[in-house]
């Protein structure tokens, strides 16, 4: 399968080190590269994109602003220069970020990541073809440690967030994956799941206790913090039940 790519940077040298770092991989394709966002939004909009190398320090618009206004998002890597718009970029689900210059090295990590995160979403997708229709679903498919697991939701106690990965902690099992909160937060919340933390969702049906800014979960030693833009949903949602 091709990984069909592009490349958003302002600047000539950048945009020549992107390509001949992605010629070296033969299922990846790249289709175009743009020195501006706005030279690059017919190809997003009218093609499948599935990867967007994209620069964050543009003259026209930055390239955090740039992806604030799509509707289609293919995959993200964020090159950049400056570090410190690492969190901007774990806030928009990017899925990696390439601090300038970067070697071949940490290139491959990057594509290896993508190669994960795509193998994983078809996969999935395959999958929920066959499975029940998603309203009468008891599970959701989780990708990790070169495996696929079939998770019942009732399992889940919570599921906790670090930058690119994800635990989701069970009644009898820990498993670590590449996924992001946001994408989870989408997909589990007509399932009885409630984000109650930048780092947090929790199953509702688990919890037991709540006081202050903490949860309670049922089987879980640890208290579970609620994040001050969460508390107002999570009382309304828990009180009024």
């Amino acid at each position: 399968m091709k990984v069909r790519c592009i490349i958003i940077d302002d600047e000539f040298p950048a945009r020549e080190l992107l390509q001949s770092f992605i010629t070296k991989f033969a299922h990846l394709e790249l289709v175009g590269s743009f020195k501006s966002p706005l030279e690059a939004m017919a190809v997003l909009q009218n093609d499948d994109i599935d990867l967007m190398f994209l620069d964050i320090q543009m003259p026209d618009i930055t390239g955090i602003d740039f992806l604030k206004t799509l509707t289609k998002k293919p995959l993200v890597v964020f090159t950049t220069a400056y570090e410190e718009y690492a969190v901007e970029g774990y806030k928009l689900d990017v899925l990696d970020y390439l601090v300038k210059p970067f070697s071949f090295e940490r290139f491959m990590h990057t594509i290896n990541k993508v190669g994960d995160r795509l193998s994983y979403k078809h996969v999935v997708n395959d999958f929920q073809a066959l499975s029940p229709k998603e309203e009468t679903k008891n599970f959701m498919m989780v990708k990790a440690d070169h495996k696929i697991y079939r998770v019942k939701f009732k399992d889940i106690l919570y599921i906790e967030g670090l930058r690119e990965y994800v635990t989701f902690f069970c009644t009898n099992e820990k498993i670590v994956s590449l996924e992001s909160l946001r994408n989870l937060e989408q997909q589990l919340e007509k399932h009885g799941f409630m984000r109650v933390h930048k780092s947090y969702i929790v199953n509702i049906e688990r919890i037991v206790a709540f006081y202050g800014n903490q949860l309670k979960l049922d089987n879980v030693q640890k208290y579970i913090p609620i994040g001050k833009s969460f508390k107002e949903v999570v009382n309304k949602r828990l009180v009024n039940s």
